[in-house]
């Protein structure tokens, strides 16, 4: 039974807000901030990556104080009764129709991955769970959403959410430099409340983004019963901040990940095409533009590859779907995934990378589904190999979780991300 309760969050003061717009203020998740779209972010004073970035020295420390300093201040306040938060972000892709995803923002109790009421779908890089845990102790803080989403069917946490955007509830909106469109609604009555509580109780939530942060949150809430001698009563550190999504909401979105090979010694990628045929029916195109036309209608099992070093264009299709049964078994109910392909066949087998020991994170970067990975791809110079991933299924997702199996790292992408210095929570003041 997943466990959810409203919370007194805390934003930035509507008094602040009249002269200090919320687009320069808030900030796109930490993990997926570029080293330029931090130097952008950090010009404004009060800008929320000031809080969230660590990885520089006393940075954690200085999180904690500034957070302190904007709360005495002004800068910050809190909201005066428990509630629920409407988060509806509305967007466009490329030239695409206009969506809108609506998701609610409330505290969830946190349960171990064996409990299976909460669970993940992929796996996660540890290094980035130590940095949260760090910022978490500094800072008693959940600054910034972990992405849940859940299977209602019936549509009826999604109607609750529609009805109660009413203009007295309504909070904020701005639009972020990618175009996308944020709305803040609140729902304070408990009637309402009650209703979206009782018909998600018996739902499982999927993590779809933030593992690192949800893995964090347990580590944390262990440390802290230590400390307290295991209380018998629930303490802040059992429940932790969350924006949940019905699976069946039409805005709902899985991008690619793109895989980008870079500084492998030059005999690993050479004549590369040729070297796929052993286990690829290889096809290969003109130019870009042939290849990502292909994709689209493309068979399963299929990647697309720019070979920077040759400066050549194609497309892999796995020949033999044996393969992946025979390096994965037949009970991984992801061997069959793009990523799964990409990772075990081609950069173990024919790359050799991440084989004897060889780390991934020597020689891939990882590129977001809404960015030009090509245009990337001709700037840096130091790139051999660019894989045009496409998007894993919504229900493959779902998959993975029946069977409690975790996809490849950066299987998915889903967009857009739920934006941190909306509405977040400090645990002291519960």
């Amino acid at each position: 039974m997943a466990v959810i309760k409203p919370f007194r969050g805390y934003f930035y003061s509507s008094q602040f807000i009249k002269n200090h717009p919320i687009e320069h203020l808030a900030a796109p998740p930490y993990d997926v901030i570029s080293e330029k779209e931090k130097a952008r972010l950090a010009e404004e004073p009060y800008n929320f990556v000031h809080l969230t970035l660590g990885k520089v020295e006393n940075s954690y420390q200085k999180a904690k104080e500034r957070l302190q300093d904007w709360i005495k201040e002004g800068v910050i306040e809190q909201d005066e009764a428990p509630s629920f938060y409407i988060d509806e972000q509305e967007f466009q892709l490329n030239s695409g129709e206009r969506k809108k995803r609506t998701g609610f923002v409330a505290l969830v109790r946190l349960e171990n991955w064996e409990k299976k009421i909460i669970m993940p779908h992929e796996r996660t890089m540890p290094k980035y769970s130590l940095d949260r845990l760090e910022l978490l102790r500094a800072t008693r803080a959940n600054l910034e959403q972990i992405f849940g989403i859940f299977n209602d069917s019936s549509g009826g946490i999604d109607e609750l959410l529609e009805e109660n955007k009413k203009e007295e509830n309504f909070m904020f909106q701005f639009t972020d430099y990618q175009g996308v469109t944020h709305r803040l609604w609140r729902i304070k009555e408990k009637e309402v409340i009650d209703k979206i509580k009782r018909i998600l109780s018996p739902r499982t939530i999927i993590i779809a983004d933030g593992h690192h942060r949800y893995e964090t949150s347990l580590m944390y809430r262990e440390e802290r019963r230590k400390e307290l001698q295991d209380p018998w009563e629930e303490i802040p550190e059992d429940y932790v901040m969350m924006t949940l999504v019905n699976m069946k909401n039409p805005g709902l979105l899985i991008l690619p990940t793109h895989r980008l090979v870079h500084n492998l010694p030059e005999e690993r990628v050479k004549e590369f095409f040729r070297r796929c045929e052993n286990y690829f029916t290889v096809k290969n195109f003109a130019n870009e533009r042939e290849m990502e036309e292909f994709l689209r209608s493309a068979p399963l099992y299929t990647i697309g590859v720019y070979d920077k070093v040759e400066n050549k264009w194609g497309a892999i299709t796995l020949k033999d779907l044996q393969v992946m049964d025979e390096k994965l078994g037949k009970e991984n109910v992801n061997r069959y995934l793009d990523t799964a392909i990409l990772h075990e066949v081609v950069f173990k087998e024919i790359l050799g990378i991440n084989k004897d020991g060889e780390g991934e994170s020597e020689h891939v970067d990882y590129l977001r589904g809404t960015k030009d990975v090509f245009a990337l791809a001709r700037e840096e110079n130091y790139y051999q190999l660019v894989f045009v991933m496409r998007a894993t299924p919504l229900e493959r997702v779902e998959e993975a979780v029946t069977y409690a199996q975790r996809m490849p790292q950066k299987s998915t992408y889903f967009y857009p991300k739920v934006w941190s210095g909306l509405v977040f929570r400090l645990l002291d003041e519960e």
